[in-house]
């Protein structure tokens, strides 16, 4: 074979959207051999040789080959990628876990503060009720009823940042989510596709 030829091999290669110079230099050794074997045994010319050539070692769509290569020649990005997942995935976790803590403690002292407010009525009226009476206006200005509305107070406020806590890690923990274990999953599920696709 002449350089003119194996200078068609190579441009033939680039207009299929090769870009990886030694990858094009291996493909255009494999080819030339291929050719010079078939020019040698079936007396046919190099334009005959190349496209036999072309359909034995090349796919249907060559710069698969290229694509291939370079998911299967980058180890390093690959554990880079499901480093940054698993790492999402736990933050995202843990962060999910803390709203779903912080919501609890918002419903417990919900119910506490009832409990607070039936016991703080239930003690007005032991000290200052008559039997079978109504609570009436008195409780109103009791100082029990001051205290249990200072203690209501602070646990209104409280409630108040646990929630909004909660519903902070819980959109942290989507966003998480969202920004470093999906991309993964969809990244593994494209790469998985494609070599399935040339296998």
């Amino acid at each position: 074979m002449n350089s003119e030829q194996v200078k068609h091999i190579e441009s033939y290669l680039k207009t299929q959207g090769f870009s990886n110079q030694e990858l094009i230099d291996d493909l255009t050794d494999h080819l030339a051999t291929e050719i010079e074997l078939r020019m040698d045994s079936e007396k046919l010319d190099f334009e005959a040789c190349f496209e036999r050539a072309k359909q034995k070692l090349l796919p249907n769509s060559p710069c698969q080959l290229e694509r291939d290569l370079k998911i299967l020649t980058t180890p390093k990005h690959n554990i880079m990628m499901k480093k940054i997942a698993y790492l999402g995935g736990f933050l995202s976790i843990a962060c999910f876990a803390l709203a779903i803590m912080f919501y609890s403690l918002t419903t417990v002292s919900q119910k506490k503060s009832a409990l607070k407010h039936a016991a703080a009525q239930k003690e007005w009226q032991l000290k200052y009720g008559k039997p079978g009476g109504g609570i009436g206006d008195a409780w109103l200005k009791s100082e029990i009823k001051a205290e249990y509305d200072q203690f209501n107070n602070n646990h209104l406020i409280a409630n108040y940042q646990r929630f909004v806590l909660a519903e902070n890690l819980f959109i942290v923990s989507f966003l998480i989510l969202i920004v470093s274990y999906l991309p993964y999953r969809f990244y593994h599920s494209y790469q998985k596709s494609q070599l399935e696709l040339t296998a």
